[in-house]
Order: structure tokens, then sequence, then C-alpha cells
């Protein structure tokens, strides 16, 4: 099923050159994206022509005009990309496809004004047609505030259930995934990666505590490596089932990963953020999971007299919930 495509990404002042060179093609060679055909870039057309000079200079021209209060870390510019699924934009005809991009472009216009927007070009030279737009967050008010234009979590998931009913209308086809406000996905907690980086400067006293007590050894040496093992243990434990738990997100998120390579390879280079969001959890999702491995490994090296002389005393057992 072909899905409608909007996502947004906050730049600051330190990027906005780099966003107009990808998006304006002001770069001889793309190493970066080597998805870019520059032989075909002549077929790019823009709906919203560029600024004269340049994105930074125009930003600074209306900001300045509206008086806005800018500070060093303002976001100054919004950038959107506008597709659809790879088997739809490809089934559609030129003029059909420009009808798509120019609906999407009425429809955010309609939200954050025409006026704000600085540039909306129509990328025909990578493997899926795409537009990137790009508004300068003024409010009516004539505050910069990108958070008072896109909002929260809740009003982005507004934003996507908006845009599909709109593009929808003519492209019937088209599907809109499902928010994670209804499907209440659960994120991992703070907290665990916490414990388990605790856990992880743990493993080395761990590890020598057991070599000190193979033996089982008596006196101060044993105690001592008993109470830190007593202490430890019940941690992992609790460490352990909580990574169980996790185990259908960290799923989602390995799928998120493969449905952002299949629809949106042309994305790597602008590096949106919501790609990097997901791969960046996905990395301490795997992070996690080393370290639980670890400890588990290591567990297995507790001599089982030790085990049993822990669970007699009752210090390595954990609280039923």
């Amino acid at each position: 099923m072909p899905y409608a495509i909007l996502r947004f990404q906050k730049r600051k002042a330190g990027s906005i050159a780099a966003c107009e060179r990808h998006n304006e093609r002001k770069k001889e060679a793309y190493k970066s994206n080597p998805d870019i055909d520059m032989e075909r870039s002549r077929e790019n057309y823009h709906l919203v022509a560029p600024p004269r000079y340049t994105y930074k200079k125009e930003i600074n021209r209306m900001t300045g005009a509206a008086g806005c209060r800018v500070r060093r870390d303002s976001v100054m510019l919004v950038e959107t990309l506008i597709t659809a699924s790879p088997e739809f934009m490809h089934s559609l005809p030129p003029a059909e496809q420009r009808a798509y991009f120019a609906a999407a472009l009425d429809f955010v216009a309609g939200r954050v004004g025409k006026q704000n927007i600085i540039s909306a070009v129509v990328h025909m030279d990578e493997k899926t047609p795409h537009m990137h737009l790009c508004f300068v967050p003024i409010t009516k008010e004539g505050k910069l505030s990108a958070k008072t234009m896109l909002g929260n979590q809740k009003s982005l998931s507004e934003w996507q259930t908006a845009y599909h009913a709109h593009m929808s209308a003519r492209w019937p086809e088209l599907e809109r995934g499902e928010s994670s406000m209804i499907t209440k996905r659960k994120h991992i907690p703070t907290w665990l990666f916490k414990l388990g980086g605790r856990l992880d400067k743990q493993h080395d006293e761990i590890v020598k505590a057991l070599s000190d007590i193979n033996a089982f050894n008596a006196g101060k040496k044993r105690d001592k490596a008993l109470a830190l093992l007593s202490a430890w243990l019940p941690d992992m434990e609790k460490f352990s089932r909580e990574i169980q738990k996790q185990s259908d997100y960290i799923n989602s998120l390995k799928q998120r990963v493969n449905q952002s390579e299949k629809y949106a390879d042309h994305l790597r280079d602008s590096r949106y953020a919501e790609e990097l969001k997901v791969q960046e959890a996905n990395k301490r999702i795997f992070e996690l999971q080393r370290t639980n491995q670890q400890l588990e490994r290591l567990v297995k090296l507790i001599p089982p007299e030790v085990l049993a002389e822990l669970q007699k005393s009752g210090r390595g057992r954990t609280k039923e919930r």
C-alpha cells in the first residue's frame, strides 16, 4: 500500500548553508549521496523560486522585517520533505506528479503561510521524486517559533492526519501510517539506559569478585564478594527482565529502520531528524542487548555454591511485583 510522506527537519543557523547547497544543487559532486544523478538534475524544478541571494540572507531579512527576537540557538528554518512510496510516485505521469507536489504545497502553505516559504524544489534526479519545501517559522504574532507552528507529538500526529486527508481526497489509494498516539508504542525508559550503564561499569569489579571466591574462601574477602554480588544480582535480573519486555519495541524499531531505507534512500544526505532518531535509538538498543548478553554470561560464572548461599540468605532475590 502506498503512503503519503511528510517529514520535518528543524534547522538552526549552522546547518542552513548545507541545506541550501543540497536543495538547490549548488555542489559539483555529491559523494555522500551516490543516488544523485547529476545528468538528470536539469529535470529538477521549483514550485516556489529560491531567494535571489541565499537562504540565510533571506531569513535574516524576513526575521528583521517581522521584528523577531532571534537567539543563538533559534530554529531559523524548517525543511519539509514531501513524497510518497516509490511505487506510487513512479506510477504517476509527469503532470500528475507535479499536481501531487502542488497539492502538498497548498496544504503546507495553508498552515504556515505562503509568505514564509522561501523555496519549494522538486528533485527528479534521485531514486524517488520528492520535494524539499523550506519555510521560516514566523508566527502571525511576529515570533520566530517552530515549536508554535509544529507543536508537540500530538500536534505532529494531527499534521499527518490532516495531510493524509488532503492528499487522499485526490489520490484515495494513499494510506496513512498508524500514529504512535494510537498504537501507544512505548519508548525505552531513560532509567533502563542508566541502569545498563551502571551494570556495565560494574562488570570488571564483579569479574574480580568472582575470581576471588571461586574456591568459596572464608573470611572478609568472601563476605565482601557476597555483599557485592547480592547488591548487583537483583539489578541485573531487573535489567534482563525489562530488556525482554522491550523486545516488541526493539523489533518495531528495526522494522522502521528497514522501512526508512526502503522508502527514503534520498534522506541519507539530508540527515532528517526522524531517520536519525530511529537509527540512534536502534544503536542504543543494540548496546543494551550487548550489555544484557555480557551480564548473562557473567552470571553463569558464579559458582553454584555462591548462588545457593545468596538464595539461602535471601540477599540475591528480587522482590515480586
